[in-house]
């Protein structure tokens, strides 16, 4: 279910083009999911309250691909679009408070999209939907999926809904005198497991690092050349594919021994 240019860039319009839903045309597979032929009959469908949102059928465990270091379960409405997502795309929102409307698509790379019978419908895909969200080394979000299947959307983030939001009261302006104090903010790098109890972090260089400890509690963040932090380098797969960036732990910085 990609993003959709053309359609994207309709929302700003206020959606006054929009097919009602009564005469929206829908397609229904054998699982009772629903599509429509366009992108505005289906965001028309979600606003007025008579679309039947996505239910996943199969189930599939999380698949990382290349240059993806963790995935994280979320809801749909949790996740934040990338802006360089958002301006590559003529978005003019970054959220999906109000769910999506993707197109469907078929299976490729191992993983399948959605019914054959949705496969070039707009899909309503609802803002509390269970996704994994794939994160690079650096903790940002590429590519979301479907939670249960782990199927994919039409491009790596499913094309979102404008929430409807009411244009703020007018403010009184008051004058106020600020002023600006330095804050110093320690950050810490965490890793919650799905599976695995970690009890701290280390950051090393790469060389530095001997074996991993993940099952006995230990996760380990490589510091590359390029200063990004990789999670899991050189830990199995398995341990990377079960690992969700959540909680606080302790950290410890191994220092580079190379003068």
């Amino acid at each position: 279910m990609k993003l959709n240019i053309l359609a994207a860039a309709v929302l700003g319009s206020g959606f006054a083009m929009f097919a009602s839903s009564a005469s929206a045309a829908m397609v229904t597979d054998s699982h009772g999911n629903v599509g429509y032929d366009s992108y505005e009959e289906c965001v028309t469908a979600v606003k007025d309250g008579s679309a039947k949102f996505y239910t996943p059928y199969t189930y599939q465990n999380p698949k990382r691909q290349a240059g993806e270091a963790s995935v994280k379960k979320m809801r749909l409405s949790e996740v934040m679009i990338p802006q360089s997502v958002v301006d590559s795309n003529r978005l003019t929102t970054s959220d999906y408070a109000a769910g999506a409307c993707d197109l469907g698509v078929g299976q490729s790379n191992g993983r399948y999209g959605v019914s054959g019978a949705l496969v070039g419908k707009y899909v309503p895909i609802a803002a509390d939907m269970p996704v994994n969200v794939y994160m690079d080394a650096a903790g940002n979000p590429v590519r979301l999926t479907m939670q249960q299947c782990d199927n994919h959307f039409g491009n790596k983030f499913p094309t979102p809904i404008v929430s409807e939001v009411k244009e703020p009261e007018a403010q009184v302006a008051i004058a106020e005198t600020r002023t600006m104090e330095p804050v110093v903010v320690n950050t810490t790098r965490v890793i919650r497991p799905a599976k695995y109890s970690v009890k701290e972090v280390i950051i090393a260089p790469s060389d530095q690092i001997n074996r991993v400890n993940t099952a006995q509690g230990t996760a380990v963040a490589i510091e590359g050349a390029d200063r990004t932090v990789v999670v899991g380098e050189e830990a199995d797969a398995d341990i990377i594919d079960n690992t969700e960036i959540n909680q606080t732990f302790p950290v410890k910085r191994v220092p580079d021994t190379n003068p």
